[in-house]
């Protein structure tokens, strides 16, 4: 597949070029069972919603035909196909990215979540990216009424959200591969133990 962004290397500067089979791998590796209804994260949206004052607040990792929405507050779906993503474009970007009014953005005004429910206006969404670099998805706050932006305090409070629910994302990740690892480890001793 074609290029999906860069990846930094540890000098800041640019990397390998991550493709979408390899983004799509390290998405996988921070996914799992459970995270649908992770407390952690829907604690997360429920506070980015209110420090917003915005209606909606997800957390949308963007696979390779849709996003799916973890932790949703405000918003009753589990996901949306990836061409009519928001957060497919706000992954990408090097810092928030934030849509005043949806209706008059070129890149939304015709977008089926803007024409139909849950008819977004207002828009706003921190990248979520991996240790290495690869844009998963975004976190976002959504309001049904067009606004000027977010505040300084706002933005930062998204920003800082953002990276809440990366370490939390790598913690599980971490907590996964460990135990992927005692299992192997406990198989191979068994084996062992079975052919001594």
């Amino acid at each position: 597949m074609g290029r999906v962004g860069d990846m930094q290397g540890e000098e800041g500067g640019s990397a390998q070029p991550l493709d979408e089979s390899s983004r799509l791998r390290i998405l996988a590796d921070h996914d799992g069972p459970g995270l649908d209804d992770d407390p952690k994260l829907a604690a997360i949206t429920r506070f980015a919603a209110a420090l917003t004052d915005t209606e909606i607040s997800v957390v949308s990792l963007v696979e390779s035909e849709r996003q799916r929405f973890v932790a949703p507050t405000g918003l009753n779906a589990s996901g949306t196909p990836r061409s009519s993503s928001f957060c497919a474009h706000a992954m990408l970007q090097p810092d928030l990215m934030v849509v005043p009014d949806a209706r008059l953005d070129p890149r939304f005004a015709d977008n089926p979540l803007v024409l139909g429910a849950p008819d977004i206006r207002f828009y706003a969404g921190a990248p979520l990216l991996s240790a290495e670099g690869a844009p998963l998805g975004a976190l976002c706050v959504i309001s049904r009424t067009p606004r000027a932006g977010l505040t300084p305090l706002q933005s930062e409070g998204l920003r800082l959200l953002a990276d809440q629910v990366m370490a939390h994302l790598n913690l599980r990740r971490q907590d996964r591969a460990r135990r992927q690892s005692e299992a192997v480890a406990e198989r191979t001793l068994s084996e062992s133990e079975q052919r001594f």
